[in-house]
């Protein structure tokens, strides 16, 4: 008995629906419980408990991306659990496979069956081996707008040249979905449109016709969006809803990025597939000139003429998406997750055309070998990497400490405040945050991660009203316990101790405690508890840098030696001698503070990254440190006497030990501070950073 097309094709269609996602949950299986992959995931599971607790977004909760994962992480938390990032981190993974078929389906369409298995495949792998493992297995905003846009284009690309109604207003629904989820996502708009614009030119189409059916994807589109605006005007929070999606976007977190950087941001998705699958990028960049050609050719054939509204689609929805995943300029590997599955489809389209030439009799036996061995070829490099991608992790964060504190100190029912860029504690103390803000940053105007140079003043982009706003929670919530991240270069937190700001240092003075500096401040952390009648908390001496790790870290001048009076490393520090040279290791984050005395006229010394760090073996290497110099006078002024980033994985210069002398002010006595802060992305992984025969040059 003959199965009929049609079934044969559903039934084929649904046995790599459900490899795929096998094959996705197989290879992520192990990152699901991982504690923090990002800190994005601790932003929305934060957000996400106020949600639940009856809060509205942008109102009660603010962050200043689209509404949509937000309230799908907080309905995931209701089903299986507070704080439960695995089950997130179980959808995301469905969402990929979904998206791998979505692509699946698109291939097969527009033009055959291998260009569908190349493309599912393509992103059903690359998305866990192209980037950062701290960005491929969290529950980024990006697999969201990847999974609607991936899931319009097949809607707009299966079933017809020219889609009908329904599937011109499901496609815009779902591109809707893709904007609600991420800003930049209304650029994927383009490629429907361009689809029906080229169509329409190409078949003649009355332009009534042709308007209408654009009209009818721009209202598909709309439909959702009108939904969710009705929503926040219902609960009186739009104003504060356009406030943080836009206005934030637009007047304070763009201009922190030059043009030049948004372009050079162009080349970060190349970068990233191509140490992936470096062929691949060159089969890619191959086929986007033939189907140039194609398209600018002025009489297509037959053939052609069927194929080039699909492929005027995934041209207009690669440019957007890479234009998406640049617009910011920061060049984070979980944008560019935007442009992977355009890219995608399109690398199975090349794949479908290789697999064609392979397999057609009458193409010559050399020629047919040739595709084989770039197929092949693009096969190992593509699916090497997954020997070691299931096993990849990060290090251990160290305000877990401080976060099972509070945990085993308080009631399940008890808020927190974290004053910091590190909602984290929320998740992993699980308790609910005391203030709309999970992260600071919009009360001191720092700009992730752009305006965090020590000296640099950010109060240009503090938001007006947002010290009132914090401090009006903080006496409605009265959190039990109040951590405070500047004791350490917590995501560069160092830079805003409270003594910058009165209102809330008073008001921490006034209703809390210290508890446990002797435990938590080496880790970077202070913690207060909240006073309550009658139970006076013990009053804590000073706190002291631990006596061994202070003798170990003493550095010299040309007279004596002279012992640091802080060391804040929570990944560790320590002396020792390497080849010949004095080396003070201290993992990045981590801050050396010494007191010197007047008649000091310089320091010298050197600093680096330890070799291991950045080599090609280390499945994790670090993404650069920043070594900071700072003289603290005795009133407390600060100037920078040397700033420097070393990125030894990308840049062979950096791997060398860096030499340095500085000047010091002889007439008077003060502070200096070695600051050692994370790469560019506030990572720690593999920062195993040191500094070198420091001496103080004195002028006795």
């Amino acid at each position: 008995m003959k199965i009929k097309p049609k079934f044969r094709t559903l039934i084929t269609g649904s046995l790599v629906l459900v490899v795929l996602t096998i094959g996705v949950i197989w290879l992520r299986w192990p990152t699901f419980g991982f504690n923090v992959w990002n800190v994005d995931e601790a932003i929305h599971a934060a957000i996400a408990r106020i949600l639940m607790d009856g809060g509205v977004l942008y109102q009660d909760a603010i962050d200043i991306r689209h509404p949509l994962t937000y309230y799908v992480v907080a309905g995931i938390f209701s089903v299986f659990g507070e704080n439960n990032l695995w089950a997130v981190r179980f959808l995301v993974a469905g969402m990929i496979a979904a998206t791998a078929w979505f692509l699946y389906l698109s291939g097969r369409s527009i033009r055959n069956s291998a260009t569908g298995y190349g493309a599912a495949a393509l992103y059903a792998v690359l998305s866990t081996t192209a980037f950062y493992q701290g960005d491929a297995f969290a529950a980024n905003t990006e697999w969201f707008v990847a999974f609607f846009s991936s899931a319009a284009a097949a809607t707009f690309l299966c079933g017809g040249s020219v889609p009908g109604t329904a599937r011109l207003l499901a496609t815009g629904a779902l591109f809707s979905g893709a904007f609600l989820s991420k800003q930049p996502a209304l650029l994927e708009l383009a490629a429907p449109i361009g689809a029906m614009i080229y169509s329409g030119w190409r078949q003649r189409t009355p332009l009534q016709v042709l308007l209408l059916q654009l009209a009818t994807i721009i209202g598909g589109w709309l439909i959702p969006v009108a939904m969710v605006i009705c929503y926040f005007a219902l609960h009186h929070a739009l104003s504060d809803a356009f406030f943080y999606s836009w206005v934030y976007n637009l007047n304070y977190y763009g201009p922190e990025i030059t043009t030049p950087d948004r372009v050079s941001s162009l080349a970060v998705p190349f970068r990233l597939i191509g140490i992936a699958s470096p062929l691949l990028i060159l089969l890619w960049l191959t086929g986007v000139l033939h189907t140039t050609r194609q398209l600018l050719q002025r009489t297509p054939n037959a053939a052609e003429e069927v194929a080039n509204p699909s492929l005027i689609f995934i041209t207009f929805w690669t440019a957007a998406g890479l234009i998406a995943a640049a617009s910011s300029g920061r060049g984070f590997d979980h944008y560019s997750i935007e442009f992977l599955a355009p890219f995608c489809l399109g690398g199975g389209v090349v794949i479908g055309r290789i697999y064609m030439t392979m397999r057609m009799t009458i193409t010559r036996v050399p020629v047919r070998l040739i595709a084989a061995l770039l197929l092949a070829i693009v096969a190992a490099q593509t699916f090497d990497p997954l020997t070691t991608a299931r096993r990849r992790t990060l290090p251990f964060d160290p305000s877990v400490r401080v976060s099972e504190y509070i945990r085993d100190h308080s009631k399940a029912s008890d808020k927190i405040f974290v004053w910091g860029f590190h909602p984290d504690i929320y998740l992993y103390a699980n308790r609910l945050p005391a203030s709309r803000y999970p992260f600071a940053a919009f009360i001191t105007g720092l700009i992730p991660w752009t305006n965090t140079a020590a000296d640099q003043d950010t109060t240009y982009a503090i938001v007006p009203g947002a010290m009132d706003a914090l401090l009006e929670d903080l006496e409605s919530n009265e959190p039990r316990f109040i951590v405070d991240c500047s004791a350490g270069a917590n995501r560069h937190w160092d830079k805003y101790p409270l003594e910058k700001f009165p209102r809330l240092n008073a008001y921490i003075a006034d209703h809390y405690q210290p508890l446990e500096s002797g435990q938590f401040v080496p880790q970077g952390f202070r913690l207060f508890q909240r006073r309550t009648a009658g139970a006076a908390l013990p009053i804590e001496t000073p706190h002291t840098t631990p006596a061994g790790v202070s003798a170990s870290m003493a550095i010299g001048t040309l007279g004596k030696q002279v012992a640091p009076i802080e060391v804040v490393a929570p990944l560790g520090a320590g002396y020792s001698v390497s080849e010949g040279r004095s080396e003070y290791f201290a993992h990045a984050p981590s801050r050396l503070v010494y007191r010197v005395d007047a008649g000091a006229i310089g320091l010298r010394g050197g600093f680096g990254i330890r070799p291991a760090a950045y080599a090609s073996e280390n499945p994790t290497p670090t993404d650069g440190a920043e070594f900071i110099i700072r003289w603290r006078s005795a009133t407390g002024m600060e100037k920078i006497l040397l700033q420097q980033t070393l990125q030894p994985f990308t840049v062979k210069d950096d791997r060398k030990i860096v030499s340095f002398h500085v000047a010091l002010p002889s007439s008077q006595a003060g502070e200096l501070i070695l600051q050692i802060a994370s790469g560019p992305a506030g990572n720690p992984a593999c920062d195993w950073t040191f500094w070198s025969d420091i001496l103080i040059e004195t002028s006795n």
